[in-house]
């Protein structure tokens, strides 16, 4: 059994990426990042599901604009080029 609170995993004002929890089978990271903040367009290596925690961001996935906000899940796959803004402080677990 595994139990964290992720309100325990106090955010900042810097871009934060940290792991929750990892096994063999996948993992979970907590994202934070301040208003106005970003992460530039990249790649996974792995199918990735999103659970919005805090506040709203725009999501670009190939090129096509998303508007996500607390409580918003969503997802993507493998390879897919996306990128990050955020409209206000954000927060968001990554399950990959």
């Amino acid at each position: 059994m595994f139990h964290i609170n992720i309100n325990d995993l106090s955010a900042n004002e810097k871009v934060t990426k940290r792991a929750v929890y990892k096994d063999e089978r996948f993992h979970v990271m907590l994202l934070h990042l301040p208003e106005g903040e970003g992460l530039k367009p990249h790649k996974s290596k792995t199918d990735a599901c999103c659970v919005v925690q805090k506040g709203e961001v725009e999501f670009i996935l190939e090129e096509e604009s998303f508007h996500y906000r607390k409580g918003d899940t969503f997802s993507f796959k493998a390879g897919e080029l996306h990128a990050l803004k955020a409209i206000t402080d954000f927060s968001m677990l990554i399950i990959k």
